[in-house]
């Protein structure tokens, strides 16, 4: 009993370590780090709207294709937070970070779940200190908290799998938190449909009522807003495929997408003295043969079966959807690599003495390459984010008299004035657009576009003072 305890008590004290870690990662230096762009105003603008015009908003953010909308629950959540900054966007970027922190929590409960307390600590380690992990956590953007949203449905999937459908109302709920957070996670509806034919266990209909209901509380603002609006967004959904040329199975689209997601485990381990096309190849030799030999949790048909048809079904599915496809489309595999990369580790520490070296030499690789990223980030003078908007907007009502009016012109990169707009309004000192008069600040964002004439800077954006 004594022993078991101790290792409790190691294991909490580890990943307390752990996510203080995370933690200072985060939030050193955090208004240096956080861009300030278009995703992040348009944040910025609905929690001003929520506080300031009309607390009832049901639509999020509009998506790649125009005309549909998300739903709003994920930038409530960031309200109270911009609440807590009198509406000042380091608010927003804070509740991004501590979602990031749950997210890691969330990675250490369901790895030790189903691999084992180690691959728990693996997999929040990994998640801690990740670059591009972190990096997303100072986005404050719904897509990249879908994580979390990935591994409660795979939980809630590998518990129906062992016939536990009282979890069915869980997975019911993180269905409807898909149209709050972002559609691409659609696909697992695809893949539950996969789990319910392969495994035939019907829940009893009281589970099954439950889960709708479950399903529908998040979605009920869209449906209220889409029957406010003549069902306007399912016309455009229909419109959307009818009208596209999509739908064919394009084999080179299907390759470079299946090679991306196979590619991910390198993008974590970091091993580059290996080509991608040895890597992938030594990469399924490997799960072949912990599949084929039942090596620790691979002997469960659950990760053989449910793992290779979700990867397929995503594949297939952004494939043959008819819009463009970014890399972030697949973060639902990206974030199922994590933690299956993270249980294939933990096996390493149950072996022999080299084994255990082979895992913390690995762990040690990742650990340096990742730091050398967030190290080259912290010491880059020529970011652009919110602390630089932050000055030059400063600067600029600084030098104003209080009802005095004054322009605002730019020298931009296309895409680079977002953020400067919430800015002005926040602190209440908006430029006049009706015409072109002084006294007229010119900001130049990145500096080098006119460098000689810049007279004051904060970080690669320059700001001219009237003459």
């Amino acid at each position: 009993m004594a022993k078991i305890f101790q290792l409790k008590n190691t294991t909490t004290l580890t990943l307390i370590g752990i996510l203080l870690l995370a933690a200072f990662f985060r939030f050193y230096r955090l208004p240096e780090m956080a861009n300030f762009d278009f995703d992040q105003e348009y944040t910025s603008n609905f929690a001003y709207a929520v506080l300031r015009e009309f607390p009832i908003q049901l639509i999020g953010q509009g998506l790649s294709v125009e005309g549909l909308f998300m739903g709003p629950l994920y930038f409530y959540y960031l309200v109270p937070f911009f609440a807590i900054t009198n509406l000042h966007p380091i608010g927003g970027f804070v509740a991004s970070v501590i979602l990031g922190l749950i997210i890691i929590v969330a990675f250490f409960w369901v790895a030790s779940s189903l691999f084992g307390k180690t691959a728990g600590l693996i997999a929040a380690f990994l998640r801690a200190i990740l670059f591009i992990e972190i990096d997303h956590d100072w986005t404050m953007v719904p897509s990249y908290s879908s994580e979390l949203l990935v591994l409660i449905t795979w939980y809630c999937f590998y518990k129906y799998w062992q016939g536990q459908t009282k979890f069915l109302p869980l997975l019911g709920l993180s269905f409807g938190l898909y149209t709050s957070i972002h559609p691409i996670l659609f696909p697992f509806y695809l893949v539950f449909i996969f789990l319910l034919i392969f495994k035939k266990l019907v829940p009893k209909l009281k589970t099954i009522i439950l889960s709708l209901a479950c399903f529908l509380i998040p979605v009920l603002p869209l449906i209220i807003f889409e029957y406010l609006h003549s069902f306007w967004e399912v016309k455009k959904l229909f419109s959307f495929f009818s009208g596209s040329s999509g739908g064919s199975l394009d084999v080179n689209r299907l390759m470079h997408y299946a090679e991306f997601n196979l590619l991910e485990a390198n993008r974590i381990l970091n091993i580059q003295f290996l080509s991608s096309q040895i890597f992938i190849i030594l990469f399924l030799i490997i799960i072949f043969l912990l599949i084929r030999n039942k090596v620790g949790f691979w002997k469960d048909s659950f990760h053989k079966i449910m793992l290779a048809a979700t990867w397929v079904i995503f594949i297939v599915y952004y494939t043959i959807l008819p819009t463009h496809v970014s890399e972030y489309y697949f973060l639902g595999l990206t974030t199922l690599t994590l933690l299956y990369l993270a249980g294939t580790l933990s096996l390493l520490a149950k072996k022999t003495k080299l084994s255990k070296l082979v895992l913390i030499l690995i762990l040690v690789n990742i650990t340096i390459f990742n730091f050398g990223q967030l190290r080259e980030r912290w010491l880059n003078p020529s970011l652009v984010t919110l602390v630089h908007k932050d000055d030059i907007v400063k600067e600029i009502i600084k030098r104003q008299d209080n009802e005095q009016e004054f322009y605002v012109s730019y020298i931009p990169l296309p895409g680079w004035t977002f953020g400067f707009n919430y800015l002005f309004k926040y602190y209440e000192k908006m430029p006049q657009t009706r015409e072109v008069k002084p006294p007229v600040y010119t900001i130049v964002i990145p500096k080098y576009l006119s460098p000689d004439s810049i007279d004051v800077s904060s970080g690669n954006i320059g700001l001219i003072l009237p003459d």
